[in-house]
């Protein structure tokens, strides 16, 4: 999957376009111990945000967990491949980053094309497809 668009966010200096890739969109499951955080289930995704002139921009991987109502950061990548921090899918011992309402949006649009949710949205709890 490979999905490039242009996006508006509005910022407290007026509106910003970044470009956004979304290279990668699934659901996902994980196992593991209780310590950790135990079994998680959701949505994986992978994604560039560019400014719409640079060759390219940082990478996130989000995930956003059954029942949760927003996208979480996992990682982040600049974009020559440095690692700026990265903390596994579904980790929520850290404190959760997210990003603007406009790219969450479309992360949303897109799972629902893919059919992988059958719920979701900002504020709406996530619900998988079977």
């Amino acid at each position: 999957m490979s999905v490039r668009q242009k996006v508006t966010v509005e910022t407290t200096e007026g509106p910003t376009d970044f470009i956004v890739t979304v290279r990668q969109l699934e659901q996902r499951h994980e196992s593991a111990p209780l310590l950790l955080g135990g079994d998680r289930t959701g949505l994986m995704a992978e994604i560039e945000i560019a400014a719409p002139d640079s060759l390219a921009g940082p990478t996130y991987f989000l995930s956003r967990l059954v029942g949760e109502a927003d996208w979480i950061i996992d990682a982040k990548f600049s974009s020559n491949g440095f690692p700026l921090y990265s903390h596994g899918f579904g980790s929520r011992v850290t404190r959760a980053r997210t990003l603007p309402d406009e790219i969450c949006a479309l992360l949303d649009g897109e799972a629902q094309k893919l059919t992988v949710a059958r719920a979701t949205g900002r504020s709406v709890p996530l619900e998988l497809a079977r």
